[in-house]
């Protein structure tokens, strides 16, 4: 289950979203709606952000790898 959140993370960020966009800091999916352990919940959102971030890794170089690109290339 887990992995599919982290799946969805990841396309989320391929989308162009950002972190505050993950679904489970909504309103209605929050264990006072929906009933679930806080610790189900926020692993739930770590798993999102996990994919988001790995997504971005691949996306966005780390700023030291791009500043050695560009410095390369000038």
């Amino acid at each position: 289950m887990h992995d599919d959140i982290r799946k969805q993370g990841a396309l989320a960020a391929r989308q162009g979203l950002t972190l505050l966009d993950c679904p489970y800091l909504k309103a209605n999916t929050m264990p006072g709606h929906t009933g679930e352990s806080r610790a189900e919940w926020r692993a739930r959102i770590e798993a999102w952000e996990a994919g988001w971030a790995g997504e971005m890794k691949v996306r966005r170089p780390p700023e030291k790898a791009a500043k050695a690109v560009y410095e390369r290339r000038a």
